[in-house]
Formats: C-alpha cells, sequence, structure tokens
C-alpha cells in the first residue's frame, strides 16, 4: 500500500515537472551522450522541446547559417547552477515529443528557466516561423 501511494506521489511529481520552462538531462534519440532538454510548450498529449538541446558551443554547421544562428539562446552558468559554462538553447529545431518520454526515468529534473529567458525562447522559437500558427496556438496559446 505504502509503495502504490509512493509510486503515485513520485509519478504526480513528475507531471508537475513537465510544464513549460522546465530542464531535464538525459538520453535523447540518436545522440550518443546526455544533453539538457527545455521544455518551450506543453500540449494535450505533446511537449514542445527545444532542440537537441543545451549546447555548449554553437557548431559550425549553425554559424554558417544566418536564420539558425539567429534561434540559438544563450544560457549564463551564472544563472543556473545545474550548468557549469555558459551553453546555447537551440530554438532552430523544436521537436514535438510525446509527452510519455518525460516519464522516462532516465531523465532527471534538473530546474526551471527564468520567466524571463523561457519567454525568450518561446519568442525566438515563434519568430523562426518554423511553427504554424495552429502548433503556435497548441503550445503557447
Amino acid at each position: 500500500m505504502v509503495k502504490k501511494n509512493t509510486f503515485s506521489t513520485l509519478e504526480a511529481l513528475r507531471d508537475m515537472a513537465i510544464s513549460p520552462g522546465s530542464v531535464f538531462l538525459g538520453p535523447w534519440d540518436n545522440i550518443d551522450h546526455e544533453k539538457f532538454i527545455v521544455v518551450a510548450g506543453v500540449a494535450k498529449d505533446k511537449v514542445l522541446v527545444c532542440s537537441v538541446l543545451i549546447n555548449s558551443l554553437i557548431n559550425q554547421y549553425i554559424q554558417r547559417r544566418p536564420r539558425m544562428l539567429a534561434c540559438q539562446v544563450e544560457v549564463k552558468a551564472e544563472d543556473y547552477d545545474f550548468l557549469s559554462h555558459n551553453s546555447y538553447i537551440n530554438c532552430a529545431q523544436p521537436i514535438k515529443a510525446k509527452y510519455e518520454h518525460f516519464k522516462n526515468e532516465e531523465l532527471k529534473y534538473c530546474g526551471m528557466l527564468t520567466d524571463e529567458l523561457l519567454m525568450q525562447v518561446r519568442q525566438t522559437i515563434i519568430d523562426s516561423d518554423l511553427l504554424t500558427n495552429e502548433e503556435i496556438e497548441q503550445f503557447f496559446g
């Protein structure tokens, strides 16, 4: 009986953590190491994350493409204790992930972006023209 209540409580806490601005660390499809994952928006059964994901450096492929470069949002390590150095949230490739993916026990909750940084991430995604108006409404409306 106690285990069921404990499980329910843990499950409820994990559900609460899957909200805009949440940052997780863990495995991601087709990447050979753990990455930070930023939840930019949540729809009924989907989560929109900023692509792969928080990067230490902006790779040269992106640096040579002005539209993609404009979609990199700097995150300062001094503002987030889970970062060891300044990094970048890549908003150039938003990913629509299933909500269930975030229930993976391998993903570790790290913290929340400030409201200001979350708004900057969301606006960067909206300004990128990578989402339809319907998707913008779905994830940010």
